[in-house]
C-alpha cells in the first residue's frame, strides 16, 4: 500500500528540487546543444513550459455556531433577499439550513434536520445539534417568514430539538 507523504513532506521535496530550476534554465539560455544526426530536431512546442495543475485548495470550515452562521451568510448573500415570496422564502430557507448543516458537519459538529413538533415534518429554521450526548436545539433565522425583509441567520437556542440524522455531505 503506497504511503502519502504529509504536506510538510511536500514542501521538503518541492524545495529540494526547485533548486535544480536555475541551473537548467542556465543551460538552456546557453543554446549548447549536443548535435546529433538522429536526434529529433527541437520544436517550440519541446521549448515551452508545460502548464502548471491548478493548486489544490481546501475549504476549512467552521466548527461553531456564530462561525458557521457568518461562513454561510458570506457564501450565499443572494438566498438572504426580501420582497420575494412565500415560497421562494422557504425554499432558500431550506437551502440555507441545510448549507448550515452540512458546512457544520465538515467542520466537525454533529448537526442534523428538527423533526417539527416530533415529526414528520422538517422544520425549515430549526435545527439540532448533537452534543455529549444531549441534542440542542437552535433556531437559525429571525422572523424568517416576514417576506418583506431580508431573511437574517443567527445562532439561537431552542427548545425540545428532535433529531433527524442528515445524509453525510462531501466536504471539498
Amino acid at each position: 500500500m503506497p504511503v502519502c507523504p504529509t504536506p510538510g513532506t511536500l514542501v521538503k521535496i518541492v524545495k529540494h528540487y526547485l533548486c535544480l530550476v536555475p541551473m537548467a534554465l542556465t543551460l538552456c539560455g546557453c543554446n549548447v546543444h549536443k548535435s546529433s544526426p538522429v536526434a529529433p530536431t527541437p520544436t517550440a512546442s519541446a521549448t515551452a513550459a508545460a502548464p502548471a495543475d491548478p493548486p489544490v485548495t481546501t475549504t476549512a470550515y467552521p466548527s461553531n455556531g456564530p462561525d458557521l452562521i457568518a461562513y454561510v451568510v458570506g457564501k450565499y448573500p443572494e438566498r438572504l433577499a426580501g420582497g420575494i415570496s412565500r415560497d421562494e422564502r422557504i425554499q432558500n430557507m431550506q437551502f440555507l439550513r441545510d448549507r448550515v448543516i452540512e458546512a457544520g458537519k465538515c467542520g466537525g459538529m454533529d448537526l442534523g434536520w428538527n423533526l417539527k413538533r416530533g415529526g414528520p415534518d422538517v422544520s425549515n429554521d430549526f435545527i439540532v445539534e448533537r452534543r455529549d450526548g444531549a441534542d440542542i436545539g437552535h433556531d437559525i433565522a429571525f422572523d424568517y417568514d416576514n417576506t418583506d425583509h431580508p431573511l437574517q441567520l443567527y445562532w439561537g437556542d431552542g427548545s425540545f430539538p428532535v433529531y433527524r440524522e442528515y445524509p453525510s455531505p462531501s466536504c471539498q
